[in-house]
Formats: structure tokens, sequence, C-alpha cells
């Protein structure tokens, strides 16, 4: 008999029962019934996906990991992405101190011009950078085009290039988040541009709560 069933069918079935939250018990065989597949299949899968660090066996049974969670929350995003296609996108955050690679880049005339024609703003020469609990929501932007930014060759170096979205910082500052093709940051921080230095025009210090409306627009 061929099996249609797979091992991200069993995740969702977890996902539908609670396995996000709490442990479960079940035996391979109920399992292979749910699943419409045999024990062999059931148990195969069960042993593949705790070797990739999916799921969890604890006293109480099986659970999803974080780590897939994790992978689960980034799919939800891309798929809301695809299928809802929002226009714009909330993100909140809290007020980090960046590395300084913003300062350094934002200061090239090559990227300073592009901004400008693409912005309507010249860019203080630095970045607001947030902490956010949604990664997803900058995953979500990464596989948005947005405005593009071009790399170039400067001094036998190559810079890379990026993605902006227009944005509105706590309701009021225009600006735009700014995505590099290559950065030092993971998808749990966003950097944002404006015309004005955002720390000082609207009295922001590290661990300062911000809320950012993105345009996923061009």
């Amino acid at each position: 008999m061929l099996e249609k069933a797979s091992k991200v069918d069993l995740i969702f079935f977890m996902l539908r029962n609670g396995g996000a939250a709490h442990a479960f018990k079940i035996s391979t065989t109920e399992l292979a019934n749910e699943m419409g597949v045999s024990q062999q299949s059931s148990s195969r899968w069960l042993i593949e996906l705790e070797k990739d660090g999916m799921i969890e066996r604890t006293r109480g049974g099986i659970k999803l990991s974080r780590y897939c969670m994790a992978r689960c929350r980034t799919l939800y995003w891309l798929l809301r992405t695809v299928f809802e296609a929002q226009k714009s996108v909330k993100i909140e955050g809290l007020v980090i101190r960046g590395v300084g690679d913003g300062r350094v880049y934002l200061s090239m005339p090559e990227y300073r011009r592009q901004l400008h024609k693409s912005l309507g703003f010249f860019p203080y020469e630095g970045t607001l950078n947030l902490t956010i609990a949604e990664p997803g929501k900058k995953t979500d932007l990464v596989a948005t085009r947005g405005i593009e930014i071009d790399g170039f060759l400067k001094d036998g170096r190559t810079l890379g290039a990026a993605k902006c979205f227009r944005c509105t910082i706590n309701g009021r500052e225009k600006g735009a988040v700014i995505i590099p093709l290559r950065s030092h940051y993971g998808s749990d921080v966003v950097e944002i541009i404006s015309q004005n230095n955002l720390r000082k025009k609207l009295g922001l210090r590290d661990g300062s709560r911000v809320t950012v409306d993105v345009d996923k627009g061009e």
C-alpha cells in the first residue's frame, strides 16, 4: 500500500493534539492508525524526528521541541506571506545597542544616494536596533521583495546589497526597516533608518519599547 502521509503530517498531528504545550502518550500502533500508515513507519518517523531534534520523549510521552516550534513559527509567517498577502506588518521590540556597522555603511555616498532616491530622505548615519519577540515577522520581510538597494565594489571590496521597507515608528516618525543581504544580526534583530536620530527624536534609550508599522509594498 502506498503511504501518502509523512513526518510532516506527524508534526501536524501533534500540533492538533496539543503537542506544543504538553507531552501525550500514544503507542506507535495507535499513531499508525491515526496517520493511516504502518506501525514500522510511525516508529521510524518518531526515531528520525527525535534524532533531528524536532520531538522530545518525556515521562509523559512525546512532545514537540522548542526547536521544532521555532521552525513551525517561521513556516507560519512564510505561509501568511503567500496566502494572505498582507500589505503591512506590526513589529514590537526593545531598543538595543548595535555593533556600529550602520554608522559606517550609512555614511557611504553610494548607499546614501540610493536610499535618498528610493525613500526620499538621506538617512541619519546610524540605525535604531530592536530585539523582537517574534522573529518570524522579520523572516516574513526577508521573503518579501521590498525596495532593493544595490551592492557595489569600492576600494577592491564588495559591499553587499540590502532591501528596505517604509515604516512608521511609534505612530509618528517616518523611516524604513533595512535588511542587509549580509548581516551580523539574526532574525530576532531589526534595524531601522530615518532622516533623524531616532533615539534623540523619540526619547529612546536601551530597553525602550518601540512599535513599528511596516509597509510591505514598494
